[in-house]
């Protein structure tokens, strides 16, 4: 049997002391959570360069504390690690329990919009997990990472969303979106209702998120200052965007729907903006964690993958 030549003769603790600094930002942090002292750590990161040939840190920067050689051995680190928990659970002969499992909570929109392209990024890095998905809204999420039902959440980013006694609480924005006032066509590019301008045009009829959705709030902060607020009356009510959709669909009023959701049928012509795009709401998608749950190296490794994928 061929023996691997001696230059790649790699001990794979170096390998995670590369991806403990990438995830502290500086060598002391990297240091206590790796369980070693300072120098120590110092002398197994320069053994790494020595092996790599190269310097892998940024000595001195506050910027990053990575090179860009350091980042691309990191990221390599990562599917060094995927492979061999991959091979495991082929061994294993029991693939599902062998399979690292990853509980998300997700947003009912996002789940099957932003959520697909999220997890096929992670598994590139990551390589193949368990993912256990629970449908919920904002809060309801964060109290599942709160209670440990969750290692993650992914939602839609309000203002003042984050509940007290979560202080240690990460995130990390993976995508945009934008929500976009729609309604049914009454000819052809022309909105049967329209976003109303001042306070002299007619009542419209509105379809609106239910109390508790995170896409409602960023709604109501955002047409909290316009006009047309005082001009939509309320005459349908959702905890889904999906609902909303079809009755948008269904000619029955105006709404604010995510652009992801509904990008399609705009450029079909079965529903057509009812205001300016310039008047579009943006929204930022975070992926949310605990610092806490950075302690189990499945939820770790996920998230220094999110990290080097999005950060």
């Amino acid at each position: 049997m061929d023996a691997l030549p001696k230059d790649l003769d790699l001990d794979l603790t170096l390998l995670r002391d590369l991806l403990a600094l990438g995830q502290a930002g500086n060598l002391s942090q990297a240091a206590r959570h790796r369980g070693i002292t300072h120098p120590a750590f110092g002398r197994r990161i320069r053994a790494l360069e020595d092996w790599a040939g190269a310097a892998l840190v940024e000595r001195g920067s506050r910027r990053s504390p990575l090179t860009d050689e350091g980042r691309k051995l990191a990221a390599a680190a990562r599917q060094i690690e995927a492979i061999l928990r991959n091979t495991r659970a082929v061994l294993a002969h029991t693939p599902e329990q062998a399979l690292q499992t990853i509980t998300i909570a997700a947003g009912r929109t996002l789940s099957h919009t932003l959520l697909p392209q999220l997890v096929a990024d992670i598994r590139d890095a990551c390589g193949d997990l368990l993912w256990k998905v629970k449908t919920t809204s904002l809060r309801p999420g964060l109290e599942m990472l709160r209670e440990r039902w969750a290692d993650f959440m992914l939602g839609h980013a309000p203002e003042g969303a984050i509940p007290p006694g979560m202080e240690d609480l990460l995130s990390c924005s993976v995508g945009r979106d934008a929500l976009v006032a729609v309604s049914a066509p009454l000819v052809s590019g022309y909105p049967k209702y329209a976003v109303p301008q001042n306070l002299s045009q007619p009542m419209v009829p509105y379809l609106a998120y239910a109390p508790g959705m995170a896409l409602g709030s960023i709604l109501d902060n955002a047409l909290q200052q316009q006009a047309c607020r005082d001009r939509l009356f309320t005459i349908y009510e959702a905890d889904l965007a999906d609902s909303i959709h079809a009755m948008v669909r269904q000619g029955v009023g105006l709404a604010w729907l995510p652009l992801s959701l509904i990008r399609e049928d705009l450029l079909q012509g079965r529903i057509v903006r009812a205001g300016a795009k310039a008047e579009d709401i943006d929204i930022d998608v975070r992926l949310y964690t605990r610092q806490a749950a950075l302690e189990d190296a499945r939820t770790r490794g996920v998230w220094e993958a999110v990290i080097g994928l999005y950060g």
